[in-house]
Parts: C-alpha cells; structure tokens; sequence
C-alpha cells in the first residue's frame, strides 16, 4: 500500500489553499500550508514534508527564491516541488525548473491532472525511498565490511609476520590487487640457524586467496622452528591443504633453505616461476624451475618433496617471484614475461639488482594495476660467512664424567625403514627443547647433531665419498647416487645417544652416533682447517669440531662422540 503523504500547500490566496488542501485531503494525505515563500522555509524545517506544491508569486518571498532555499536545506533528500502558477510563459516554466522544481502547472489548475501528477510524485517518492534505504543499508554493509576487513588483515598480518623477514640478507616486496594478499612471503630460521622462506601464491585474489595461503603459514613456521627439512614441510603443506581447501583451490610455492656456513641452497618449487641465483655481474648461474605440482593437488602417496641444492662459490643473489611479476600486462597488453626478468637481473650488482627489478616491473605497468597480486624476494649470498656458530677458539679437556641425579640418558635406533623415511633431527630437537637450551645453543646442537647423524648415513651406512661433490655436475650424482642406495638398503642401523652430564660445576651434554657400517676414513674431515676450506664438502665436521669442547672417532669411524659445553 502507498505511504499517506504530507503535502506543504503553499499560497498566498486563502481560496486556492483550502481547495487544494481539501483534495489533498479527499485523496488521504496530510495538508499543512504555508502563505508565502518564507513561511514555506520554516514549516519545510518543522514539518519535513514528503511533497511541496508552491505558488510562485507571494509576499515576502516568492516561489522560486523558496524552492532554491528549501533544496539547499533538504541537502541530498529529494523533496518533489509542483510549481502552481499563473505564470504560463515558457520561460516562467523554466525558470521555475532551474529554481529546483520538478513540475509546473498553470493556474487556474486541473485538478484531475494535480491528482494524477500526486500520485506520479507518491511513486517516485516511495522508489526514492526504497533507494535510499538500500543505499543506507549497502553503505552499513560497506562500513561493516571494512571494519571485519580491518580486524582481518590486521589477523593475517600478525599471524603471517616473522623477525626473520628483517633479515638484512633478505629484500621483499608485496603488492596486492586488493586490500588482501593471496601472496605470502615468510621466512624463518631453524634451530640450526639455517634460513628458511617460502613465496606461496594462493589461487585468485583477495580475502580467499589470502585464506587458501593461510595453512601455509602455519605449518611453515612451526616445522622450521623444529628443524624440519624444506622437504618434509612441503610434504605437511600438501597434506595439509589438500585436507582443508576445495578442489578447485591449491597453492604455487616456492620452499628455500639456505645454509650460510655451507654456502647452499635447497629449493623445493611447486607450480612457481623460475628461481634465479645471480652473480655479482649479473650472470645466471643457476635456475629452479617448476618441477612439482602446485600444494594441494597431489594425494600423499604420490607427492614428491624432491629438492635440488646448488653452491655458490661466489657471492651473488637469490631471486624469487610469483607469477604476478612475469605475467603483468602493460597498456598494450604486452607481458612483463620471463626475458624481461632476466634483463633486469643482468643490468645491476647485487646490491641495486633487487630495487632495480621492482622499478623495471612499475615503469612497465605504469599507472595501471597488476592482473594479479605481485611478490618477489631477493637473498643476498655472500661467500664469506662468519655467524655466531663458529667459534674463534677451540681447546680439548680431559673428561672424567659421573651421571648427577635427575640427569638422563636418550637412546634412538634407527632400523633401515626409519632411516628411508623418518627425518629424526626435529624429533631429538624437541627433545632438548625441554632442557631450556637457548637460542645460541639450540642453534649449534642442531648443527651438531645434522652433522654427525647424516655423516653416519651417507659415509657410514651408505658409503658416500663427499670429494664426488667437488667434481663437475658432482653434487647432482652425489645426489643420485644416495638415493639409490638407500632405497636399496635393508638391514642396517643408527643409534643415536644423547646424555646430560656433570663435572665439577660445569653440565655438558654427551652425544655419541654409532652405525651399523665398515667405518670410512675420518681423518680428512676431523684435520680439516675451517678457515682454508672453501669447498664443497669436509667444512661440516670441521664446524661441529670448533663448536665442541671434544670430537672423537671411534673404531673404524662407525662410532663418534661429541662434548658440548652447556654450563
């Protein structure tokens, strides 16, 4: 049912008021009147009426001055004005519809035709009102909106931000499509002090894109915080996103480890563009391109965690980019594209190369958006590395040990199934995480006990020579040829003995690795000057070496025993 209307009637002719009035009335609305342009004003900001029929020429102030004030008061409410007058000129009609009225009759008037011009106003004034209240509501929508937006990227910001990102090694740049981000760039460390990052890339844009990335997030931080591989997070990544997002949403990524003191870099890439790493000169020396499905796709079984590993030898740059950064379009719809990357990297050294590239990407887009959200991220690489984990000095001690009550002793046997599949450093690590170790120490155990245990494996167990990676193409059939062998192992053994013990008032912790294998010649690697050697194998014992306050080869180098000063 039509809304009842109130209608300001104004005249300055008692007759004219009353006649009008009472058919306003006969019809079902509210009459209030007004007898001059000034009048009209006051009872439009007493009465706010829905309809105003105004005379023109009256006392005091005429129609058209009246309407002009009454729209400036009415703001951006529309108000209908009739013009009633006995002005019939055509200029009159349009002087009083540039005054701000929206009809104009002639007196004397048809009341009929004021009838049907009433009701024509009371349907364009009830559309007006639905309008208005649905645009009041969108905009309590839009402010909602905005508000829950707010709370969420301040959510995903928290959630998503890592100390480790100011890593002065590392430049990120993020820029999205819209006020979320489908990109993600985090990066964090291990125990061990090796850097971890990953750029994952959720598919579409905004809020659910930013969402699809989220199990990333989660995962990423707390396996690198354990001291998982990169290997095993993209393997709980998969799982974990195949688990929880719809078939049709998976995640492109890219999953670096970077060992500063080895000089190496392991990258798992699923679905993302090529990795570079670039020398000072702006030569490639080395490429990851997609060789995995994106995460999500994959069941377990048939997922890969396969990374490739690289050396440098020289200091350069790791450069990382999602797919937003190759296939920008400019005005003419060109692509920003893989050639133009490379061209970019060529053209500065390792300190402007990064900065130079993000420039390149803007002066190419101009002012128009990305297609999609941009990130990329540079890591600088350098070849002389002195962290907090080497130590200047090194001194032996004579031990004489008692086990103290309250110390304790941790055995791990490890068969040949384990060995293929169990990754054993997080699970011994979560275990001296509950002795309170702190940063520095849980850093150098966990390098510690990388060393030992995989020099076990690898020389022990499965009979590797480290010179092969020194060798052309060697790392690749270092590479290959341990994991035929230990897919084709089936009996052997690695136990793992870690034990807190005391002298005078000083607590050390004892780790001892013993394999189930010949022994191999550890003389190389325990007599290996740190300092001098800048290959690519041998530097690992002769770290754990500096890091200890004793390391001994047992027997035939199938048993060793590490010293670790905790107090």
């Amino acid at each position: 049912m039509p809304k009842k209307l109130k209608v300001l009637v104004v005249d300055d002719t008692e007759l004219n008021l009353l006649l009008i009035s009472k058919l306003i009335t006969a019809e079902g609305h509210l009459a209030v009147a007004a007898r001059n342009g000034q009048e009209a004003v006051d009872m439009f900001l007493r009465e706010s009426p829905d309809l105003i029929l105004m005379d023109v020429m009256m006392p005091v102030m005429d129609g058209y001055e009246a309407t002009t004030r009454i729209r400036k008061l009415a703001g951006e409410k529309w108000i209908p004005v009739i013009f009633l007058s006995a002005k019939a000129q055509d200029q009159d009609q349009v002087q009083g519809l540039e005054a701000g009225g929206d009809d104009y009759l002639t007196k004397p008037v048809n009341l009929t035709l004021l009838k049907a011009k009433i009701k024509a106003m009371q349907r364009i004034a009830e559309m007006q009102r639905v309008i208005t209240e649905n645009a009041e509501q969108l905009t309590r929508y839009r402010e909602e909106n905005e508000r829950e937006e707010q709370l969420a990227k301040h959510l995903l910001e928290r959630i998503i931000y890592n100390e480790e990102i100011n890593n002065p090694l590392i430049r990120h740049y993020l820029k999205p499509t819209s006020n979320f981000s489908g990109d993600i760039i985090a990066a964090a460390a291990t125990p061990g002090g090796i850097l971890h990052i990953v750029l994952a890339d959720g598919t579409g844009h905004g809020l659910s894109a930013a969402l699809n990335a989220m199990p990333v997030i989660e995962v990423f931080y707390g396996m690198t915080e354990k001291g998982f591989s990169i290997s095993s997070i993209a393997q709980e990544l998969n799982r974990k996103i195949k688990l929880l997002l719809p078939t049709e949403r998976f995640v492109a990524a890219v999953l670096v480890s970077i060992d500063l003191s080895k000089r190496a870099i392991r990258i798992w890439n699923g679905g993302a563009p090529t990795a570079y790493f670039v020398s000072e000169n702006g030569e490639i020396l080395n490429r990851w391109e997609s060789n995995h499905p994106p995460l999500g796709i994959l069941d377990y079984d048939s997922f890969d965690g396969k990374t490739e590993i690289y050396y440098w030898h020289d200091d350069g740059q790791l450069i990382l980019t999602s797919d937003g950064v190759v296939e920008a379009e400019n005005a003419d719809g060109e692509r920003f594209g893989y050639q133009r990357v490379r061209d970019a990297l060529a053209s500065e050294g390792n300190d402007e190369r990064f900065d130079y590239l993000k420039r390149s990407l803007e002066n190419f887009l101009g002012d128009r958006p990305g297609q999609d959200d941009i990130s990329m991220v540079g890591v600088r690489c350098p070849l002389e590395y002195s962290g907090e984990t080497i130590a200047p000095e090194h001194v032996e001690k004579e031990f004489n040990y008692h086990i103290s009550p309250g110390q304790w002793r941790l055995n791990i046997e490890l068969s040949a199934a384990e060995l293929k599949s169990l990754d054993v450093l997080p699970l011994l690590m979560n275990w001296l995480g509950q002795i309170r170790l702190n940063q520095k120490q849980c850093r150098e155990l966990f390098l510690i006990i990388t060393e030992l245990y995989n020099n076990a494996l690898d020389h022990g167990i499965l009979g590797l020579d480290s010179s092969l990676k020194c060798l052309e193409d060697g790392f690749d059939r270092f590479l290959s040829l341990r994991e035929e062998r230990l897919a084709a192992l089936q009996e052997a053994s690695v136990i793992v003995e870690l034990q807190r013990m005391h002298q005078g008032e000083q607590d050390f912790l004892v780790l001892r690795v013993h394999d189930s294998g010949p022994g191999f010649d550890f003389s190389k690697l325990v007599n290996c000057d740190l300092g001098a050697n800048m290959g690519f194998a041998g530097r690992g014992i002769a770290l754990v070496k500096s890091l200890c306050a004793k390391l001994e080869y047992l027997n035939e180098g199938n048993e060793v025993v590490a010293i670790y000063t905790l107090t």
